[in-house]
């Protein structure tokens, strides 16, 4: 799969001015609805969170790089954010393929580091998770069906990436990952 060709996840975080919140709502739906003529999916609405009452995000997925861009240069879009300037200000995060894995536990948003240490680390964090199900979970599987055990271990392994290992081994490496940032707050 060419680059180009990964999903790219949108975050949109916008702050709304005391009192406007109804319009950014209505707001934030027709962006949702306009966004899926150029192929965005799953958009997600957040709610505020008691810490930034004001802040709202909206989270739509593109099937691509040239879907993003498409709805990038459209007028709607553009005619959408003037619109919106108008009760909010904007803050845009941006993310596709295995970057996602690569954000600070508790950290703001922030560049990933390169793709080449993304590989790295990754291969530092599945390569046990391989050969602990190789050794020990597959071979109890040998009876079942070749579809069935198959998807165990990208389920197990995917599963135990992102939500128990990817995070503990971006803490852990992130000076290494992060090297200019290891003493940003």
């Amino acid at each position: 799969m060419k680059p180009d060709n990964n999903p790219i996840t949108t975050v949109v975080t916008r702050d709304v001015m005391a009192g406007r919140e109804a319009e950014y709502e209505a707001w934030a739906h027709e962006a949702a609805s306009v966004s899926a003529r150029y192929g965005a999916t799953a958009h997600t609405f957040l709610t505020p969170d008691p810490a930034t009452p004001t802040r709202r995000v909206l989270i739509a997925q593109f099937p691509d790089a040239d879907a993003a861009r498409a709805w990038d240069e459209s007028e709607e879009r553009h005619r959408l954010v003037r619109d919106a300037a108008e009760f909010s200000s904007l803050h845009i995060q941006r993310a596709s393929g295995l970057e996602t894995w690569f954000a600070l536990p508790g950290k703001a948003a922030i560049v990933p580091p390169p793709r080449w240490k993304q590989l790295l680390a990754t291969l530092f964090a599945a390569y046990p998770l391989v050969v602990v199900m190789s050794a020990w979970v597959l071979p109890r599987l040998a009876t079942w069906p070749l579809l069935l055990r198959s998807i165990v271990l990208p389920v197990v392994l995917l599963t135990l990436m992102t939500y128990a290992v990817m995070p503990w081994v971006t803490k852990a490496l992130r000076g290494w990952l992060y090297p200019q940032r290891t003493d940003a707050p």
